[in-house]
């Protein structure tokens, strides 16, 4: 390469239910729920709930709604990853 590449993966030290708070710190939990793709069937928003994609979601999901404030907190020990 002729070039410096730098690939930049902000999420990739939060588990699922990081990302979820990391949502709803933005004020987009809603949108990301509703509206996002994850299931390998094509599913929008909560998907078919039988691929690991739809049951890896929803296990994050839960636990960040079951676990808000530890969540958080949790997130913010790792600092605002930089969008």
């Amino acid at each position: 390469m002729d070039y410096k590449l730098r690939i930049e993966t902000p999420l990739m030290w939060l588990n699922k239910a990081e990302t979820w708070a990391l949502a709803e710190q933005h004020g987009k939990l809603e949108l990301i729920q509703h509206q996002t793709l994850t299931c390998y069937n094509g599913i929008i928003g909560a998907g078919c709930a039988n691929c690991d994609a739809c049951n890896l979601r929803a296990k994050g999901l839960n636990e960040f709604l079951e676990n808000k404030s530890a969540v958080m907190k949790s997130l913010e020990n790792k600092g605002k990853p930089k969008l």
